[in-house]
């Protein structure tokens, strides 16, 4: 007898998945490869008969079966090679832990290993101002961030994302800001902070880009014009430098080209080290246009006084000559919706 093997794998996957109920909820991720490790919010919630897991706000496919779970997160190194995380683990005492697997098309620069996660609960965060010295400059720490790929865009953001091409579309290769939801999660560039009354100002090397985070409660002038940095104020949570960013112009959260509206809002949570030598960020877009589920991103510095910030130089000549030799002008003018 012929077994219809489609059939029966219909069967398998149509079936309610038998899951212990604790699974359901946040978790704080830690994944511990060769090097230093990295951690993420992992939210796990059922949907009907199945269930469904976010990364850092983004969309990880996942599958339970009693104390067993799999979670399979989609990544990019830092040369931004693209691949997946495949976790496999279990539930016990009140814990997830277990080890993963790396899939990629690319010799990617990250190996496998073990990963744990333990309950996330948020604390409450204090009123009362205790200011820390922010002052120095800061270079890029190992580990600390997922970067998450994909992200929960909303049906408009995935129509405008849709055949979204980095090499033409991507502002900062016609040496156009990237803006400050991009930049502050970059990596690879340090930066400065200056302290003044009621003030910091944030210098980075990142397209020579000046910030200014306003401590005194004031609000955006009247008819202040948006900017790829926005307007940018401050408050001091206990030690924890809690800054808001609006009045942005319309543009791209990182590589991958997905959109900001110009009425998002960047939320950092800043804290410094009990030996003041590492700064630590966790930052947040808020932009419910774009995403049905804020993006975090997470990264780390170290205080060095002895790094350079040196002047970044852009020739935007070199990207449009390119397209004039290859005879793209064309094309590239009407991918104009693309830019904003």
């Amino acid at each position: 007898m012929r077994i219809n093997t489609a059939i029966i794998l219909l069967a398998f996957c149509a079936g309610p998945v038998v899951a212990n109920p604790a699974m359901e909820g946040d978790w704080m991720l830690e994944i511990v490869p060769t090097g230093a490790p990295i951690i993420g919010l992992l939210e796990v919630e059922p949907n009907g008969d199945n269930w469904e897991a976010f990364v850092e706000g983004g969309p990880a496919p996942v599958h339970i079966d009693g104390d067993s779970i799999t979670v399979d997160i989609d990544s990019r190194d830092i040369r931004g090679f693209v691949f997946v995380l495949k976790l496999d683990g279990h539930l016990e005492g009140g814990k997830l832990s277990g080890s993963y697997t790396v899939e990629s098309e690319a010799e990617v620069s990250f190996s496998p290993g073990t990963w744990s996660a333990t309950r996330y609960t948020p604390e409450a965060r204090p009123t009362k101002p205790a200011p820390v010295d922010l002052s120095g400059i800061w270079k890029p720490a190992a580990g600390v961030d997922m970067r998450k790929y994909s992200m929960d865009l909303t049906p408009a953001a995935k129509s405008w994302h849709d055949g979204y091409l980095m090499h033409y579309d991507q502002p900062n290769v016609r040496c156009i800001s990237p803006g400050i939801v991009a930049m502050v999660a970059w990596g690879g560039y340090p930066f400065e902070v200056l302290e003044s009354e009621n003030r910091l100002t944030f210098l980075y090397e990142v397209d020579s880009e000046v910030r200014r985070i306003f401590l005194d409660d004031s609000e955006a002038p009247e008819f202040y014009p948006g900017s790829g940095m926005g307007y940018s104020t401050g408050r001091w949570e206990d030690s924890q430098l809690v800054v808001e960013t609006t009045h942005l112009v319309p543009n791209v959260r990182d590589f991958r080209g997905e959109p900001v509206s110009e009425n998002a809002r960047l939320e950092e949570v800043y804290s410094l080290s009990e030996d003041g030598q590492r700064l630590n960020a966790v930052i947040t877009l808020h932009d419910p246009e774009n995403y049905e589920r804020p993006p975090i991103r997470r990264r780390a510095w170290t205080r060095d006084p002895d790094t350079e910030i040196y002047p970044y130089e852009c020739d935007p000549d070199s990207f449009y000559r390119q397209m004039y030799n290859e005879n793209r002008l064309d094309m590239y003018f009407e991918r104009s919706k693309r830019r904003f």
